[in-house]
């Protein structure tokens, strides 16, 4: 309800070409590098040395993009994981500190994380509370509705088009849009 499946696919493929490319690129630069150092068709002298360099700081280049883009995909899987936190909230607004006790992440690390999730629009129809204490939920329907659990028979108040966890016995249900 709250990730943006659409941009997430999105990224994940743009994602997945420039790890390729990378990746590609800078195992033929190392066959170059190879190719040159072990040649003994060149007398290695300075045009090779400098071509070897050039290619190896391209080559470390190109493995940083590498570095960097995983960096962003462990980034991102967060973002499934505050999803489903938000979606199981009850009265609309959660508290950083909650977040950070349900994942393990200290509380500072959450804010930021949330923060540029929202701002790079991964997570919507979430809005970040001012105190930066807490998240305040947003939705086209701000309506509860009481559904009976279908495991255990307790009551439960839920968001209207949304989802949640029993307090009871833990089971997760989703109320279907009718």
């Amino acid at each position: 309800m709250y990730l943006n499946n659409s941009k997430m696919g999105a990224y994940r493929v743009a994602n997945g070409i420039i790890i390729a490319i990378c990746g590609i690129t800078s195992f033929f630069n190392l066959v170059f590098i190879l190719f040159i150092s072990l040649s003994s068709h060149f007398d290695h002298g300075l045009a090779e040395t400098l071509l070897c360099l050039i290619v190896s700081g391209l080559m470390l280049i190109k493995i940083g993009i590498i570095i960097w883009r995983a960096l962003m995909i462990h980034r991102l899987s967060k973002c499934r994981i505050y999803n489903s936190i938000i979606e199981e909230d009850h009265d609309g607004i959660i508290a950083y500190s909650s977040i950070a006790k349900m994942t393990g992440v200290s509380e500072a690390n959450v804010i930021r994380d949330i923060m540029w999730l929202v701002r790079e629009r991964y997570l919507i129809n979430i809005t970040v509370g001012r105190t930066a204490v807490r998240v305040d939920l947003l939705s086209d329907e701000k309506d509860f509705v009481t559904v009976a659990c279908p495991t255990c028979g307790a009551h439960i108040v839920i968001r209207k088009n949304g989802g949640g966890r029993c307090d009871h016995c833990g089971t997760f249900m989703r109320l279907k849009e009718n």
